[in-house]
């Protein structure tokens, strides 16, 4: 009797715990899936593979339409074409991972509207490969829109995107290109540089060329332009 009895126990004790991590997992799902914002995974190669409720409907596609049409067609479907570098962007960015996170504004609409909403998405790494590489990313979109009402807001957060998109451009840049960078934003010129860094002038010139090359400028007052957008200077 007492070994049955411990056997009873034993039972009992295993419902209740299976019980208790059902009723968190319901919990959870119910969390996630009405959350207000977009919630999805990302896989590198195949773009979205997974998202929640809010986004079906936010969107207009279920996750099996989703699927069915593959996710980087889906991404084209349903970003501004203006603004689909930042998906690009987000790969790119985690195919060359250093730890930073990546975050963008951009344009997306329901596929049964013609009007674009705006939204903020975050980036974070969720899974890698047995290479330590990133493989899927979990992110989450807020739909802005409701927020900015007004041109001057609008700008405002036009301006934060461009600032976080050429921050991520800066992470390409080495510690004395950084160095330098941050001495031609505050007017220096190429012999103060040289100058204050102890190297030659041709070696600044070498570093300002490699600078833009990287950041994709033609000009120093671009590279001027684009460094201040990033909060250097």
């Amino acid at each position: 009797m007492p070994e049955e009895s411990s056997d009873a126990e034993k039972i009992a004790a295993m419902e209740r715990e299976i019980r208790h991590l059902r009723e968190k997992c319901e919990f959870l799902e119910k969390v996630i899936h009405e959350v207000p914002a977009n919630i999805y995974i990302s896989n590198l190669d195949l773009g979205l593979i997974w998202c929640n409720r809010t986004n079906e409907e936010s969107l207009g596609y279920t996750l099996s339409e989703i699927l069915e049409m593959g996710g980087m067609a889906y991404m084209e479907a349903i970003v501004h074409p203006d603004d689909r570098n930042i998906p690009e962007d987000s790969i790119n960015h985690y195919q060359q991972f250093n730890g930073a996170e990546f975050g963008g504004l951009f344009r997306a609409r329901h596929k049964q509207e013609s009007q674009y909403k705006w939204f903020m998405g975050w980036a974070k790494a969720f899974s890698k490969n047995q290479q330590d590489e990133v493989k899927e990313l979990i992110c989450v979109d807020v739909d802005m829109s409701q927020h900015m009402n007004t041109e001057e807001q609008l700008v405002q957060a036009l301006k934060e995107s461009l600032k976080q998109k050429n921050k991520l451009l800066l992470q390409n840049l080495r510690k004395r290109e950084i160095e330098i960078l941050e001495l031609i934003c505050q007017g220096c010129s190429t012999k103060e540089i040289a100058e204050r860094l102890f190297i030659s002038p041709n070696t600044v010139s070498t570093h300002r060329k490699s600078i833009q090359r990287k950041l994709g400028t033609n000009n120093v007052a671009d590279l001027v332009s684009l460094g201040r957008e990033a909060g250097i200077g």
